[in-house]
């Protein structure tokens, strides 16, 4: 019988799954539903050791002996730190220790409660990963456990670089209810030895489960231009018969998959189960699609690869299953090398037909409006620069002229800097440069417009509604009385006055008439000024009418 601690059944669980089934351990009371559920369980050879300072130098001698990863588990309090000197040791010998600490719960770390001190990153600077386990007490907090013990089993081998790793596992009282007679189901993630090529057994390997897998799927996020993965993955998906879904951060020209965000958007979970993949393989950086997050995790794929040169765990869908250190494109270049053998076309073409119902309507003025207005006239070979929030989700929804190439701060997605990310840009290119940013990233870095090196080249177009229009359409936000106030922080600034100030030619736009005729002058000036067009909408009238667009868009598809 094991422990029924959801954080302790994973963590068994997956050291048997990643084969390190040799244990020491140390006794103790708080690491008891430990030491109970590993002694349970025949898989793993277990030691006794009372002395933690002792206990850890004997998993050394037995790492140096089989040549492979050993857990020792201690309880806690200063249990913890006497591990410290043959942490140290693995690290400078490079030997995969893997040290397991039972904690009291983080509420009473510092509460004068016994055995309670700060373990949580203790071995800072000499441990390859640390983590800190959640006490389990939803879904959500299970596949982050799942995720946190993957991290840290990885990152005793990193690509032949071996050494220690910490997990640190609180553990609430009752401690001595074992109930479970076997352990759960569990996501293993795997990752590959390579770094910019597989070697080949495990090219081998990959190139089989792909061959094997029927329902195939890319999902590319944000890259920068010029990557040169375009052609390849066209390749991948005409021959291949793989639905290859590029995020408009990518920089991957219009394809056939281009509304899937719509798409995912309007459709029901009747028609979503026709288009569930089996093998999902993920490219580049962040997604911008919440339906399409949202899409995936629900769904039963069965692997999903992440392909990155870092090699680091990054589970955005929740689904991984394989980590491949491998370049992008040479993963890609050894795909569309293989045979079409085992293409089912009707997986395809059932995306096909699903996005090819997209028939947008004409968007009233608003911000979508404008934003399609915008996009529809944006001269070709230009570069675009997008502020986070409306301005990047309202952008998924149109296609971008050819040779355009975006931009946007989405590595961590905070509103700061967009608008001196693009002047910089701009200083530096001879590329018309565009910015669609909302007033809230605008004003927040407006201090971006305060420098000598402002380009002729530049153009920004203000989409200002008087705050941050996007909590309006956030369902049971829009219902709180503290939202103009305090959440979108409503205001009645304009942008014209300090923009003239810097030289800037100031073009405005209150309604579908004005926009209209001045989209081409900020277009096409060619002047020896920037140009910032400041557009005009109410916060409240933009999101009806950003609902009635998503309706209408439903409604077409009938």
């Amino acid at each position: 019988m094991y422990s029924d601690k959801k954080s302790v059944l994973q963590l068994v669980a997956l050291l048997k799954a990643h084969g390190i089934t040799q244990l020491v351990l140390s006794p103790g009371s708080r690491n008891a539903p430990l030491i109970h559920s590993f002694t349970a369980d025949n898989d793993f050879t277990c030691y006794s050791v009372v002395d933690e300072r002792s206990a850890g130098f004997f998993a050394l001698g037995i790492i140096q002996a089989r040549q492979q990863p050993v857990a020792v588990c201690c309880t806690s309090g200063t249990a913890a730190l006497n591990l410290g000197p043959a942490v140290a040791e693995a690290y400078y010998q490079q030997l995969p220790l893997l040290i397991i600490s039972a904690d009291r719960p983080s509420a009473w770390i510092g509460q004068s409660d016994g055995q309670t001190i700060p373990q949580s990153g203790m071995f800072e600077g000499m441990v390859l990963r640390s983590v800190q386990l959640p006490e389990v007490k939803d879904e959500e907090e299970e596949w982050h456990c799942n995720r946190l013990i993957n991290e840290a089993i990885l990152s005793l081998d990193n690509n032949g670089i071996f050494g220690p790793a910490h997990i640190n596992i609180p553990l609430s009282e009752p401690l001595f209810s074992f109930g479970y007679k076997q352990l759960p189901q569990v996501r293993v993630i795997r990752r590959s030895k390579g770094i910019l090529t597989l070697p080949q057994k495990e090219e081998e390997s990959y190139t089989t489960r792909y061959r094997l897998a029927t329902k195939k799927m890319i999902i590319v996020g944000q890259l920068p231009p010029g990557h040169g993965l375009a052609e390849l993955l066209q390749k991948i998906s005409d021959e291949q018969g793989v639905v290859v879904l590029a995020d408009r951060l990518s920089n991957i020209p219009t394809g056939p998959f281009d509304r899937f965000d719509a798409m995912l958007r309007t459709s029901d979970e009747e028609e979503l189960l026709e288009l569930v993949p089996e093998l999902v393989i993920m490219l580049g950086g962040h997604i911008v699609s919440k339906r399409l997050k949202q899409f995936i995790r629900k769904t039963g794929v069965n692997a999903l690869w992440q392909v990155t040169p870092s090699g680091e765990v990054s589970d955005t869908f929740q689904k991984l299953t394989d980590v491949i250190r491998c370049d992008p494109a040479a993963f890609l270049q050894r795909l569309a090398t293989l045979s079409a053998e085992s293409i089912e076309n009707r997986y395809r073409e059932r995306w096909e037909n699903a996005v090819v119902t997209i028939t947008p309507p004409e968007a009233t003025y608003s911000d979508i409006g404008i934003t399609g207005h915008f996009l529809r006239q944006l001269p070709g070979g230009s570069a675009l620069h997008l502020a986070n929030s409306q301005a990047v989700y309202l952008t998924q929804q149109f296609n971008l002229p050819a040779g355009v190439d975006l931009f946007c701060n989405r590595g961590t997605n905070g509103i700061e800097g967009s608008l001196s990310t693009a002047v910089g840009y701009a200083a530096a290119s001879e590329r018309l440069t565009f910015l669609l940013t909302g007033d809230m990233s605008f004003f927040y870095d407006m201090n971006g417009l305060w420098n000598r090196h402002l380009s002729p080249h530049l153009r920004i177009l203000l989409n200002n509604n008087g705050g941050g229009g996007i909590f309006h359409t956030l369902p049971g936000l829009n219902r709180s009385e503290a939202l103009d106030g305090f959440v979108a922080a409503a205001h009645t600034t304009e942008a014209r006055t300090w923009a003239e100030q810097r030289g800037f030619l100031c073009l405005t736009a209150r309604n579908t008439e004005e926009l209209q005729q001045q989209l081409p002058l900020f277009m096409n000036h060619k002047g020896d000024r920037p140009v910032l067009l400041e557009v005009f909408t109410s916060m409240e009238e933009n999101s009806k009418h950003i609902a009635s667009y998503y309706q209408q868009l439903k409604n077409n598809r009938k």
